[in-house]
Parts: C-alpha cells; sequence; structure tokens
C-alpha cells in the first residue's frame, strides 16, 4: 500500500502572477487551527466560521508593510455575537466566538447566514512602533463571509480582489484555507493585459474546489501551479503561523486600569484577589490584593 505524502502546512506563501501588480497570499492552518478551536469546543458551524475567519486574517494581515497586528472583528446582535480573528506579523494567530448558545440548534444553524445575517465586521491593523491604528467598517454581507471579505476591499481599501475560503473537520482535527488575489494599484495607467491577466486568474481561482484547496496530499505549492501555471506563478518565502496569544500580566493590569472601582469590587474574590481568564488562550492570571492596590492608585 502506497502512503499519501504528509506535508507540513500551518503557513501562508506570498505569491505573484508573471510581471504584473497581480499578488496574492495562500494560507492552509491544520495543527495550529485544531489547537485553538479543541481548546474552545464551540459548537461545530461556529468553529468553522471561526477558522474560515482566521484564515482570512493570515492574508491580509501578511500584506502589511510594517511590524503589527492585523484584527478582523465580526459584531452581532443576533445568534453568533462576535467572532475575533487576529494575525501578528511574527506569526502568531489566536481567535475566539461568543455566542448564544441557548438559541443555537446545531442541525438547522448551520450557515454563516442563519448565524449572523447581520451586523459587522471590524478590519483593524494596528502598527506596533508607532501604534497608529487602521480601521475599516463595514456591514455584514449576505451568503458568506467571503461576500463580507470582498466588500471591504472594494469599498474601503479600493484594490480590486477575490478570494476564496473554506475550512472542515474530521476526527477531531480541523483544517481551514484561503487564497488572496489582488490586483493593486498603480499610477500608471491600467494595461489590458494586467486587467485580461487579473480576469483569468479569478475564473480559476472560483474554479477551485473545497477538497483541492483543503487537500492534505497535495503541497500547497502544487495547489498554486495547478491554478496559475499558465498566468507564470511565482512564489516567494513561506511565513510559518503558530497558536500563541499575546496576553500577559501587565496587558491585564492596563485592562483593569480602565474600568471603575465598583466593577474592580464585583469582581474581588473573598481574599482580595482577581481572577481573569483570557477568552483567546483560556488562561487564567491570578492578581494578589497588593497588584489591585498599585491599579487603583
Amino acid at each position: 500500500m502506497i502512503e499519501s505524502k504528509k506535508f507540513n502546512f500551518d503557513k501562508i506563501i506570498p505569491f505573484t502572477l508573471k510581471n504584473s501588480k497581480i499578488r496574492g497570499r495562500f494560507v492552509k492552518l491544520d495543527k495550529s487551527i485544531s489547537k485553538i478551536l479543541n481548546r474552545h469546543n464551540y459548537e461545530l458551524p461556529i468553529s468553522l466560521i471561526l477558522a474560515e475567519i482566521l484564515s482570512v486574517s493570515c492574508c491580509i494581515g501578511s500584506l502589511l508593510k510594517f511590524n503589527g497586528n492585523f484584527t478582523i472583528q465580526g459584531s452581532s446582535k443576533e445568534i453568533l455575537k462576535t467572532v475575533l480573528a487576529d494575525y501578528s506579523s511574527n506569526g502568531s494567530i489566536r481567535a475566539y466566538a461568543s455566542y448564544d448558545s441557548s438559541d443555537f440548534k446545531s442541525n438547522t444553524l448551520t450557515s454563516f447566514d442563519k448565524l449572523m445575517p447581520k451586523g459587522h465586521f471590524a478590519f483593524t491593523a494596528i502598527e506596533n512602533k508607532s501604534s497608529k491604528r487602521y480601521q475599516g467598517i463595514i456591514p455584514v454581507q449576505k451568503g458568506s463571509f467571503e461576500n463580507s471579505v470582498y466588500y471591504y476591499f472594494k469599498n474601503s481599501e479600493q484594490v480590486n480582489s477575490e478570494i476564496v475560503c473554506f475550512s472542515k473537520h474530521h476526527e477531531n482535527k480541523f483544517i481551514s484555507s484561503a487564497i488572496l488575489i489582488q490586483k493593486t494599484p498603480s499610477e500608471a495607467p491600467d494595461k489590458s493585459d494586467d486587467f485580461n491577466l487579473f480576469e483569468d486568474a479569478k475564473l480559476f481561482l472560483k474554479s477551485l474546489t473545497k477538497i483541492e484547496l483543503l487537500s492534505s496530499s497535495l503541497s500547497m505549492e502544487d495547489v498554486l501551479y495547478k491554478l496559475f501555471h499558465s498566468l507564470d506563478v511565482r512564489v516567494q518565502k513561506e511565513i510559518f503561523v503558530n497558536d500563541k496569544c499575546r496576553c500577559s500580566t501587565s496587558r491585564v493590569k492596563n485592562t483593569l486600569k480602565q474600568i471603575s472601582e465598583n466593577e474592580l469590587s464585583q469582581m474581588t474574590l473573598p481574599d482580595g484577589s482577581i481572577d481573569i481568564m483570557c477568552e483567546f488562550c483560556k488562561k487564567t492570571t491570578k492578581l494578589m490584593k497588593e497588584d489591585l492596590v498599585s491599579i487603583r492608585n
């Protein structure tokens, strides 16, 4: 029996097409996304949506020209209240979701439209060095999360883009993937060759099936070659990603400084300490009575 070759995923592959202004990102997550989602144990449809959002966050975040963080946050008053996927330029990723479990029926609430039919998405980039924040906020688009991403690029970034993203769950393991292509703006007049090239690339990308994109028996490079070999796809240095949270005791202290004395008192345990659990990694930070004195002062 011939065993299928196993490939290492959990990475981002930047690529370009021919000698053009067309660039792309290919993300595939397996071990990292499995650790994140199995830690939270969400309802399966929630996990699959969050996996796709995190893959797209990696795609867009890896386009940043500075060291920083990129976050996609969805907010709604519907069943899926919050989704947040975060990518850092050092390759660390994290994500979480909150939803109304009392209304959740996994046999009927399986689509994005049913879980988050209304609301908005915030696409936020923060530069580490200057702490500058760049943000675009758009309404949730019907059909799929892909439609919201397309709307964001068209209306906030005004960049001609196309994206596909899928996720699946099998034997307690998750895998998610996304491919983004863009025709970057240029001061020079648009070349008809570039326009035709991008239209061809969009057609090829939309022909990609879920099975092909999430296949474990094909390397990411093979997938790109099968898609875009006729367009002279050129792969650049890969970026590895890992499940790593950015929470710390100092961040917890800074957060607590922003809340009222009354709220602090309600959170305080009988021994004078406070336990704070990170929504991303589930790690609990305990602040002792003496720590809280410095926060209150």
